[in-house]
């Protein structure tokens, strides 16, 4: 008995049966780790049926119960299917169209996955442990908390009840409408009916929280819900989060579609947020900060993570993909909003120059043959895993990104708002977005974008003898392809430094001539998603005025200057070249890749080399240094910390200046590395290997007073080139370490020269066990680092084989294949590097 599917994919639940609203009630039992509950579901039966399929994982089921139309049907007993995750009802009966509720009670587990209604546990300040009961549905995992229709698709209304012990707070979507003493230890708790929307989007919390006062944002109540004892981290998620609220009513002209809005941090959380409308979840670093201790970059997160989710309760929320291909777009909008938002937020944190650093990450999966499409087809939500990477967040949101700055910002944002407008508590498809653009900026949205979302992949844009083409760019040579496409229509700004505007050109397959006067920069603001490759007569003519172009067009020089080198197009001496004439600018970003390329050109080399390698460090380095010192001077610039970080990261960390290294072991002995400075100094001083230090990184990690300092020793410990101690912490990720970290700090202590490989071997050693452990979203980032592994081909083939006779169980296989060819192209980087030194 299984239903008739509206479509070939068996995953997709029948329509003969919709439901309209749910009413659930729930007890959780946070001691015993269990749940019982009951749905009702008022629902539209469109066609007559004998039996009633929905989605169900890891529940104990009852009969369902129909009632309609003056009539009652019981259910047989419920029949599972464990492959598509559902749940059928068979009836003796059929039930006749109309109108009808479905009634079903049933019992669960609160489980440790961080999916469907899961346990989280803290210490508080006290040495109190605490329990919290708490949802995260996306993908298709409200299943796990209730039956349901768990599609996109399937909109309804959900009143939701929780019975929980007294002294514990309750959260849910809707504002509380009642709140009823039992007179035993418990109490009722009813929210009221949020508006129409998905399953993935609903969410109840229960445990010991404090709360913010609330704030009133032109009628919308806003709190941060937090941990005992967190209140003093909560300032600048509240001003944040009223900012966006504002912001965005405004940008996208329809008022916030809720009816309140709780953000939420929770202790154990898989990802960086979850936008359930009006009880957005967070993990604690994306939500609480100190920002008079935390660094720029620590703060900047915070506010773009909650401007990100808030984004989401008009796109995505409001407005939802009709099925799991779709969702791409709803975070890649988030994406592209939350810096949108985040410019107006701190316009002095030049927010689309920092966000080149992600972009560029995006860049480098994308040059590889196994990277993918932006969109692909889904069929079973487990294939959805493959999209929460950085060819969604980042490449989806920099195409948009192009795309406004093509358009035009006030073009683009109307289109938006009558997309919006016109979809409002619906589902759509990609294309609708791109119809609703074309329709009001009168351009080829359309065929542009698709030639960006449905192929993998990117061009080099190359401007030579006066004119543009374009070709793939590949890291592994223009003979390999895989799935990176074949030509795109580009959207390319050029510009002549002799005061021009920028000019508009779309690149097909056929060469574009630019008329602007020499010299022209391509890519001009440094919207493109593509790299950019100049003529020897072209480049001859910019390179002396490098000065003038602007800071996110410097950045993007040096971006494209490290691709061309990682993909052995252009040499050190090139690379170098380009690196020095920085200046002194303020701008850490394009700093940022000459310290990434340093890195990796330092360890593809062996120790003789290397001291080449030092020299020409210092020459970049140490007038910065003289420059701009340890201590922050007065009108410094906000991102001017993050700049003198890196410079000392370099002189420190690649150089092994002695009196660098020895004021930082000084300022860590004296706790005095607030900021910017105190990752890099963290980094320095593992570097050093002291007795004892690792005892102490782990003590002021356990004792961390904010998520920022917990996180800031956890991530350090990688630098320490102990074996023993690289083995005993990625031991303790097993044991001690959050499940929400290990899988984030393991890959990063897989990086340490040294070490790293008895650390990969250490996990693939444990691999039955990780993948148990950790959340199945979390299984491919184990892999995330090994591309660092360039030196050793003995080690390479290793890992290789290991990978590709133990695949990862859920996630996406291909972010593996990613990790592994990024490897072998950093092996034919390291080969070329060896031969110029």
């Amino acid at each position: 008995m299984f239903p008739t599917m509206t479509s070939s994919n068996p995953y997709r639940l029948s329509r003969a049966v919709v439901p309209r609203a749910y009413r659930i009630f729930l007890t959780p039992d946070l001691d015993g780790a269990t749940f019982v509950g009951r749905v009702e579901i008022d629902v539209e039966v469109t066609e007559p049926v004998p039996q009633i399929t929905m989605n169900s994982k890891n529940l104990e089921l009852g009969a369902a119960v129909v009632t309609g139309a003056g009539s009652s049907h019981r259910s047989d007993a419920p029949v599972f299917d464990e492959t598509y995750e559902t749940v059928t009802f068979p009836f003796h009966e059929t039930l006749p169209v109309g109108v009808a509720t479905v009634e079903i009670a049933f019992t669960g587990v609160l489980n440790d996955q961080l999916a469907g209604f899961y346990r989280s546990t803290y210490t508080d300040d006290a040495g109190v442990a605490h329990t919290i009961a708490t949802t995260q549905f996306e993908h298709s995992d409200a299943r796990q908390a209730f039956p349901c229709w768990d599609e996109p698709s399937f909109k309804a209304t959900y009143q939701v009840n929780l019975t929980v012990p007294s002294h514990l707070a309750a959260i849910s979507n809707s504002p509380e409408t009642s709140n009823t003493d039992l007179g035993n230890g418990q109490r009722s708790v009813s929210f009221a009916p949020t508006m129409i929307m998905s399953t993935y989007l609903v969410a109840f919390v229960v445990g010991p929280f404090e709360f913010t006062d609330t704030i009133d944002v032109d009628g919308v109540p806003l709190r941060v819900v937090y941990p005992i004892g967190k209140a003093h981290l909560t300032d600048l998620a509240l001003e944040a989060g009223a900012f966006a609220l504002r912001f965005f009513a405004s940008y996208f002209d329809i008022a916030y579609p809720g009816e309140k809005l709780d953000m939420v941090a929770i202790p154990d959380f898989a990802f960086g947020a979850m936008e359930n409308l009006g009880c957005v979840t967070y993990r604690e670093t994306a939500l609480l900060v100190d920002p008079s201790t935390a660094s720029n970059a620590e703060v900047q997160r915070v506010a773009e993570v909650v401007h990100h989710e808030i984004a989401h309760m008009w796109f995505g929320d409001l407005v939802t993909m009709e099925w799991w291909e779709g969702i791409w777009l709803n975070e890649a909008f988030a994406t592209f909003m939350q810096l949108v938002c985040t410019n107006a937020f701190r316009p002095q944190w030049h927010i689309w120059t920092d966000q080149a650093v992600l972009r560029d990450l995006a860049m480098h999966i994308d040059g590889l043959t196994t990277t993918r499409p932006i969109e692909y087809e889904v069929i079973s939500p487990d294939d959805t895993q493959g999209m929460f990477d950085v060819l969604t967040y980042e490449k989806g949101g920099s195409v948009l990104r192009m795309l406004e700055q093509y358009l035009g910002e006030t073009v683009f944002r109307d289109g938006i708002r009558h997309y919006l407008r016109k979809h409002s508590y619906a589902n759509t498809v990609t294309g609708d977005l791109w119809d609703a653009l074309e329709e009001v900026s009168g351009q080829p949205v359309r065929a542009m974008m698709d030639s960006w979302i449905l192929q993998g992949g990117h061009p080099m844009v190359t401007f030579t003898d006066g004119k543009l083409t374009q070709r793939p760019f590949v890291f592994a040579g223009p003979t390999e392809r895989g799935a990176i496409g074949d030509h795109w229509l580009v959207p390319v700004l050029t510009r002549s430094l002799e005061g021009d505007e920028a000019t508009h050109h779309l690149l097909r397959s056929e060469p574009v001539a630019v008329t602007d006067a020499a010299p022209v920069v391509v890519n001009a603001g440094g919207s493109g998603f593509f790299r950019t490759r100049y003529g020897a007569a072209e480049l001859a003519a910019l390179a002396p005025r490098i000065d003038e172009l602007d800071e996110l067009e410097r950045a993007t020089l040096l971006a494209d200057s490290w691709a061309a080198l990682f993909a052995s197009q252009i040499t050190w001496r090139d690379f170098y070249a380009v690196a020095s004439g920085l200046g002194d600018e303020n701008e850490p970003t394009p700093w940022g890749f000459v310290a990434t390329a340093v890195d990796m050109v330092r360890r593809a080399l062996d120790e003789p080399a290397r001291e080449v390698l030092v020299l020409e460090v210092r020459r970049l380095a140490e007038p910065q240094f003289k420059r701009l010192g340890w201590d922050r001077g007065e009108d410094e610039g906000e991102l001017t910390g993050q700049l003198r970080a890196i410079v000392i990261g370099l002189l420190g960390g690649v150089c092994h200046d002695r009196d660098v290294r020895d004021e930082a072991r000084r300022r860590f002995e004296a706790g005095t590395m607030d900021g910017d400075l105190a990752p890099v100094i963290l980094r320095i001083v593992a570097d050093q290997n002291r007795p004892g230090d690792y005892d102490t990184f782990l003590e002021r990690y356990r004792t961390a007073p904010t998520p920022q300092d917990a996180m800031r020793y956890l991530v350090a410990i990688g630098g320490f080139s102990d074996e023993s101690i690289a083995l005993d912490a990625a031991e303790k990720s097993f044991s001690e370490f959050r499940s929400q970290d290990a899988p984030i700090v393991l890959p990063l202590y897989m990086r340490n020269e040294t070490t790293g490989p008895a650390v990969w071997r250490y996990v693939a050693s444990r691999w039955d066990e990780a993948q148990a452990r950790f959340s199945t979203s979390h299984h491919a980032r184990l892999t995330s680092g090994v591309p660092t592994f360039i030196n050793d081909a003995a080690l390479a083939d290793e890992v290789d084989a290991f990978h590709r006779a133990n695949p990862v169980v859920g996630g996406y296989p291909a972010t593996v294949e990613q990790q592994l060819e990024r490897m072998r192209v950093g092996q034919t980087f390291a080969a070329a590097i060896r031969n110029q030194f």
